[in-house]
């Protein structure tokens, strides 16, 4: 029987980390997120794209619940004293997500449910003209914003401090073995 070539150790020492649907499902959230930010209209477009947006976190949900090791549920759920070790020992690389990172994931994907419910909600005839939930919707969006930032920022820093091009690693999937 042929061994995948996903699953196949690579010549130069790099492991396998995220699966394709890992990498598919943050791609896809990326763009469509970056979309929305971009053309904030309440348009057709903007609202399809918002849907797709929360798409991709349920995909990511399922596959998660389905999938095991870095890319199932166990690997994400967040620890505060797991956090406070990895603050206090001067941030040591992970294979997965570190424990910021797990927790930026779920901000991320908690706001992009929430936009995608209140964006769905402000054409509901219920809430026709109700600027108390436009304006939720635009917060939600500008707190979305700020965790891109911070997001973005703490990628730059880690690949930095890690010497890895962790960009690269979220294309490919893999980052090298050694700690």
């Amino acid at each position: 029987m042929p061994v995948s070539r996903e699953r196949e150790a690579p010549t130069d020492g790099r492991l396998l980390v995220w699966s394709a649907a890992v990498r598919l499902c943050h791609w896809v959230l990326g763009a469509t997120v970056l979309f929305d930010l971009v053309y904030d209209d309440g348009g057709w477009w903007h609202r399809v794209v918002g849907y797709v947006a929360v798409g991709a976190v349920l995909t990511r949900f399922l596959w998660a619940s389905l999938a095991g090791g870095r890319d199932g549920f166990r690997a994400l759920m967040p620890s505060p004293a797991e956090t406070i070790r990895y603050l206090r020992g001067g941030a040591r690389r992970t294979l997965g997500h570190d424990p910021l990172g797990i927790w930026m994931v779920w901000l991320l994907w908690l706001l992009v449910i929430l936009l995608g419910i209140t964006g769905w909600m402000s054409r509901l005839d219920a809430f026709w003209g109700d600027d108390l939930l436009h304006d939720l919707h635009a917060w939600l969006a500008d707190v979305t914003l700020v965790a891109v930032v911070l997001h973005l920022l703490g990628v730059a820093v880690m690949s930095w401090l890690w010497r890895e091009n962790l960009p690269l690693a979220m294309l490919s999937g893999r980052k090298r073995d050694t700690p």
